[in-house]
């Protein structure tokens, strides 16, 4: 299919889409969206110096390759570009029918509206998926549509990420001294206690079961587990337990079963989901809307685009979503990880 124009107006439904967001969607808290036209990657420490690359072109994920005293990364940003046909029904109902019989064009924005804000969540649910995997493995393992795997790696040590010597539900596991060992870990390796922790709800009844058999003449609730981690000079938990449904009908976690992760105070920041400019954008920039201005500003193109597609013979319409980008942890050595926590 190919673009074309059979919607009044698209700037607006452009950039109501760049504003739509799953109010679910919390890891956006850890890696902020950032429009880019080029890349600039703080690594390490803050006292380190910026590294700026060139926006980067549709094909593969960027790989970190490391340098003495930076990394360079190389390759490409991931496209998303879900799309969503409309149907026999869509095309075909009484009220158009009537309005093309009585010579009336037929209004199609608010269909075009409706499907821009389905294929915009599930950007922003795309890009959840992917913030979940870096912050639970400190990279990305991404599958193209050809069926190219493609790793990104973010240059983390291999201390950053530990695993526990007995699984947390096996005999004989020493879950508070795991936790407490993976906490001095980060300390060492961030130079800083930790800000935030981000686990699963599993996690954290865990923690509240091995107190409570450590005091087992107390009752042990949530205000027990918070005076314990306060004790220890470490945060409060943060739990997240979404899943969606992948192509497969297989249920999926966002952030993974199994996992702590240590983050820094969240007003330093660690890195960014970063959106890029796509070539839907470019078009965008020389598309005459009815109005006759463009439907972007060329200082507009970098974020999620949304297009009207359609052919004629057989009669197809559809709108497509379109975004570049992906969620990078700028700095790496701020954030650890414990794995493997249950069988």
């Amino acid at each position: 299919m190919h673009i074309v124009d059979f919607v009044p107006d698209l700037r607006p439904t452009i950039l109501a889409a760049r504003e739509m967001r799953d109010p679910r969607n919390v890891l956006s808290r850890f890696l902020p969206y950032q429009a880019v036209n080029s890349v600039s990657y703080r690594l390490g420490r803050a006292r380190r110096n910026d590294r700026v690359v060139p926006v980067r072109a549709v094909d593969a994920p960027s790989v970190p390759i490391r340098r003495p005293g930076l990394i360079e990364i190389t390759g490409d940003l991931p496209l998303i570009t879900p799309r969503e046909d409309f149907t026999e029904q869509d095309l075909t109902t009484e009220m158009m029918i009537a309005q093309q019989l009585s010579g009336a064009a037929v209004d199609w924005q608010p269909t075009v509206d409706k499907a821009a804000g389905r294929v915009a969540l599930v950007i922003d649910n795309t890009f959840e998926a992917m913030r979940g995997q870096a912050l639970s493995t400190l990279g990305l393992s991404l599958e193209s549509a050809d069926g190219v795997i493609h790793d990104v790696s973010f240059g983390a040590d291999a201390a950053q990420i530990t695993t526990a010597a007995t699984a947390w539900n096996a005999p004989g596991a020493t879950v508070l001294e795991d936790f407490l060992a993976a906490a001095a870990n980060h300390v060492d390796i961030a130079g800083v206690k930790p800000g935030a922790i981000l686990t699963s709800s599993r996690v954290r009844r865990t923690l509240l079961n091995a107190l409570q058999e450590r005091l087992p003449t107390t009752y042990v609730g949530m205000s027990t587990l918070e005076t314990w981690l306060m004790d220890n000079d470490l945060p409060m938990i943060t739990t997240y337990d979404r899943m969606y449904t992948n192509a497969d009908d297989v249920k999926t976690r966002y952030y993974p079963e199994g996992s702590i992760t240590f983050l820094p105070d969240m007003e330093e920041g660690i890195g960014f989901t970063e959106l890029g400019i796509t070539q839907e954008a470019v078009h965008q920039t020389q598309r005459i809307q009815p109005n006759g201005a463009v439907a972007l500003d060329p200082k507009e193109v970098a974020g999620i685009t949304v297009v009207t597609m359609g052919q004629d013979d057989p009669v197809q319409r559809a709108v497509k979503g379109a975004a570049l980008g992906m969620p990078v942890i700028a700095d790496i050595d701020q954030v650890t990880v414990l794995n493997g926590l249950f069988s």
